[in-house]
């Protein structure tokens, strides 16, 4: 995240970390994932960015990570027997909509979208003005990765923190009794980041643990209780330490959850 405001701002890297912890505990206590708004908040204050910029680069950072899940299905696929055609097809569908909104922002930069909305007349005066200038700064969080001079070294800190999600995700099913080998880790990988990326109730309760739990069950024939030792297991790995360590940096902090509104992005 540090390298991706870089062009925007150079801000150290503890209250990055604080922030990034905020925004975490956010989305463990709030619904919809609305933590990344709060960490988006938190980030802004008392700084240069606006919040909307800042979300703009946090949404780029996801989609980033969307990436590196297809990217992980793509190099596992060709070695892992599908029996499941409906999996198959959602990981498809999945592909598709993560390439299709790149393909979206490319087409909306290329061609300057934003500075065509911006000759409509609603968008010139009043609230259209401000839901303008809301989108033009997210969408400069989008894009931001042009500006960068970090290309390479924002490449090669995804892939090791993914490698350090692989390798987390291997050790808690070796703690679990369960072996699926180095591809049914990537496949279960995939299952698992789709399912927490769903913006549901806070810390992704049910729809991770369902998601996974099924998967392990339908795709790898695990038995149910093994599957939901691991769902739940690898839930409270993800979810209690980033909580915690957020719900101590969100009380020391200045920010409060009643001053976080969804029109913070649009001031």
């Amino acid at each position: 995240w540090q390298l991706l405001l870089d062009p925007v701002e150079k801000i150290p890297l503890h209250p990055l970390f604080a922030s990034t912890m905020i925004g975490y505990f956010g989305n463990g206590v709030l619904a919809f994932r609305l933590g990344e708004l709060l960490r988006a908040y938190s980030i802004s204050v008392h700084r240069a960015i606006s919040v909307s910029q800042a979300f703009g680069t946090i949404i780029l950072e996801r989609i980033m990570d969307l990436l590196m899940v297809v990217l992980i299905f793509i190099l596992v696929i060709p070695w892992f027997p599908f029996e499941h055609q409906w999996l198959r097809m959602g990981v498809y569908l999945f592909s598709t909509i993560t390439f299709g909104l790149i393909f979206f922002i490319f087409i909306a930069a290329r061609y300057q979208w934003i500075n065509k909305i911006s000759r409509k007349g609603f968008f010139q005066t009043g609230v259209g003005l401000k839901i303008f200038h809301a989108l033009q700064r997210i969408f400069d969080g989008l894009t931001i990765i042009r500006k960068t001079r970090h290309t390479f070294a924002i490449s090669v800190t995804s892939f090791i923190l993914w490698g350090i999600y692989y390798a987390v995700t291997i050790i808690i099913l070796n703690a679990c009794g369960i072996d699926l080998g180095f591809i049914g880790t990537g496949i279960l990988l995939v299952i698992g980041s789709i399912a927490i990326g769903i913006p549901a109730l806070p810390g992704s309760a049910g729809t991770y643990d369902a998601g996974v739990k099924y998967g392990l069950m339908v795709v790898f024939s695990i038995a149910s209780e093994k599957a939901l030792t691991y769902a739940i297991v690898s839930h409270a790995v993800s979810y209690f330490p980033v909580v915690l360590v957020g719900a101590v940096y969100f009380i020391l902090g200045s920010v409060r959850i009643k001053d976080v509104h969804p029109e913070e992005i649009i001031s």
